[in-house]
């Protein structure tokens, strides 16, 4: 079993499994663990979402064990990913970024 320390601020404090380089997000200083509760499955109130502050967008929501929480790939819109898009890559990345910006409201 992995251990999770998220602080109360939503930032990943330790993990016991590997955390990765640079592509994930859990290493970066925009990203944040919330609350991510469903109001239709009353059964899962632990829910966690991942969340990044620099773009203000959701990444994946729905995690609900603490191996889901690490390990998350970066997003093709994330400003820090490190390599340039294809023109078809950019297009995919720009309706990403619109949806994960609407799951933060």
């Amino acid at each position: 079993m992995d251990v999770v320390a998220v602080s109360s601020e939503g930032t990943l404090e330790y993990a016991t499994q590997e955390m990765g380089g640079s592509e994930y997000c859990d290493q970066c200083s925009a990203f944040r663990l919330l609350p991510d509760p469903d109001p239709f499955d009353w059964f899962r109130s632990g829910d966690m979402k991942a969340v990044c502050l620099e773009v203000n967008g959701v990444i994946e929501g729905s995690l609900e064990r603490p191996s889901e929480w690490t390990n998350i790939h970066k997003p093709l819109y994330c400003p820090k990913l490190g390599r340039e898009l294809s023109e078809e890559e950019k297009k995919e990345a720009d309706k990403s970024l619109q949806w994960a910006m609407k799951r933060m409201k």
